[in-house]
């Protein structure tokens, strides 16, 4: 059956239409064979690569150029006039400056190989009502996708089925906040930017969970139609290019005008014609400066070795030039220059306040040690590993991590204080969630025990604190009244004007299954305790 594809407004059918533009089922996805049928017609879900220069042509790139020119010339006029030292000497340098540039970039080019083969990505899709992992590549329009905290999504899609979805659409937009998605239907008129009930390829997940129907794969994303407009741009020349030619006109013209005075006083004096063009041209490859072009090759040589320590592939000789040349950079996005990450700065407790730091995964104290607060400070560790989607694999060492920046944060926080998360998630089921939202600015699971119930949240200082109904004070838990209230309202508003990012925790602890569940909408539950714990923004 044929397929409506590409889908462009995918966001403004209604779920039954899209599901028969691709003939797909929203429970059990397409069968294996109709996937392989249209893995033929549309493609794998790649990118065109751009054709690779051949090694030759890469190795004549080298000497592409008028200083390089010039050298030759230089080099075969000492030949003509019987000067083999200097003739040699010339051609040496032109072929040491082609070689280095030539290794250089095929060195570049197989670091830049090596990292797509390592970039193998899976996706968790439903063909033929199973559930199977496949490669991303494999990808085709109408498969079922299933999306949760820490998936990388691997082709636009339309949303079916949602549960607090939240993506990092930086890769994409450049802002670095979480977009809070929905599954609802939007008008036709909608920019596809704007389109709350897509997903794009190359974005990431950050809280949630959902079920989508692939609408575009390879080059008709998002993502692919940027890379298709980078293609597509036409080669400049570097500042050090136009440099280079320009020194070479002004050399040649100094160097025609010397010579041209030679001559005219050769003939002045009635040398001979044939002896005073000998001289005027070894005058002129005299002149020439041969080891100009080797030395700008090794500077850029060593700023690109430069660049290979610090992580970073430059392609091509010149390029490091030209990052070299930028002095100035206008950003205000999160996650250029701060990489979006967040640690623990200080820790507010009712008893207490501390500032601490966390250098080379151990938590450590900048002035007074936790004295007063230590059921508060495991309490604050057990919600922050519950209450949390993300997941830690080192991330305090530089390791894979996935998930919201703040959560991260938080599972740094646990594993530097000696708390393992894992132990607090085995111990702890988790039996029911609510995800954060910006209607209720707080995130709520509810956990069983081996004894009892365990309902941990975290959100906005506001909104969390108007849910609690008493405080932990150490060991003991005090009612909280209207003045208890405003005290830790003010100290909130305190810490984040001081540049930091404020959240509180609440938890209530119960032997019988809280009567009412967690909702969305709602937080009607007692809470046991609070307190604050601020992060960098």
């Amino acid at each position: 059956m044929d397929i409506k594809y590409p889908l462009k407004t995918a966001y403004s059918l209604k779920v039954e239409s899209l599901l028969n533009a691709l003939s797909t089922d929203q429970k059990n996805g397409i069968s294996g064979a109709e996937a392989a049928t249209r893995s033929k017609k549309f493609g794998l879900n790649i990118y065109k690569s751009q054709k690779q220069k051949s090694l030759w042509l890469m190795a004549f790139e080298q000497f592409n150029s008028p200083i390089v020119y010039l050298l030759f010339l230089a080099g075969f006029a000492s030949l003509y006039f019987k000067n083999p030292v200097e003739a040699k000497a010339i051609f040496i340098v032109i072929l040491v400056n082609g070689l280095i540039g030539f290794f250089m970039e095929l060195q570049a080019r197989s670091s830049m190989r090596a990292l797509k083969e390592m970039d193998v990505s899976y996706s968790r899709i439903i063909r033929g009502g199973k559930k199977i992992e496949i490669p991303s590549e494999q990808l085709t329009p109408g498969d079922l996708v299933l999306l949760e905290a820490g998936d990388v999504v691997s082709g636009d899609g339309r949303i079916v089925h949602i549960n607090g979805l939240q993506v990092d659409e930086s890769s994409l937009t450049g802002e670095s906040f979480p977009v809070v998605k929905t599954s609802e239907t939007l008008n036709a008129d909608t920019e596809p930017s704007a389109a709350l009930n897509m997903v794009y390829k190359g974005t990431a997940v950050i809280n949630g969970n959902a079920r989508v129907i692939i609408t575009g794969i390879g080059e008709n994303t998002q993502l692919g139609k940027i890379s298709e407009m980078v293609g597509r741009s036409a080669p400049t020349k570097t500042p050090l290019d136009i440099k280079i030619s320009k020194l070479t006109k002004k050399l040649i013209w100094i160097t025609l005008i010397m010579t041209a005075i030679f001559a005219v006083s050769g003939v002045i004096e009635k040398k001979p014609w044939l002896q005073i063009l000998e001289t005027s041209i070894a005058l002129a490859v005299a002149a020439f400066p041969e080891g100009l072009p080797i030395v700008a090759t090794v500077a850029l040589a060593h700023g690109m070795l430069l660049m290979a320590r610090k992580n970073a592939i430059v392609k091509k000789l010149s390029a490091v030039e030209t990052l070299g040349g930028v002095n100035v950079i206008l950003t205000d996005k999160t996650g250029t220059l701060t990489e979006n990450k967040i640690f623990v700065e200080v820790l507010s407790f009712p008893g207490e306040e501390l500032n601490v730091a966390i250098k080379k995964g151990i938590l450590e104290y900048k002035g007074a040690r936790l004295q007063k607060s230590h059921e508060n400070f495991e309490l604050l560790v057990r919600i922050g590993s519950l209450c949390n989607d993300a997941s830690l694999e080192g991330a305090d060492k530089g390791k894979k991590s996935s998930g919201d920046p703040i959560e991260i944060a938080l599972l740094i926080l646990a594993s530097a204080a000696g708390f393992h998360a894992e132990n607090n998630i085995g111990e702890f089921k988790r039996i029911s969630e609510m995800p954060f939202s910006s209607e209720t600015k707080i995130m709520g699971t509810l956990h069983k025990g081996k004894t009892n119930f365990f309902v941990s949240a975290k959100g906005s200082v506001e909104d969390l604190l108007s849910k609690c109904k008493k405080i932990q004070l150490g060991s003991a838990q005090g009612n909280l009244d209207g003045s208890g209230r405003e005290k830790i309202l003010s100290r909130a508003e305190a810490l984040s004007s001081s540049g930091l990012r404020v959240l509180a925790f609440a938890y209530l602890i119960s032997t019988e299954r809280p009567g009412i569940i967690i909702s969305r909408n709602s937080f009607t539950l007692g809470w046991s305790a609070f307190w604050i714990l601020p992060e960098p923004t």
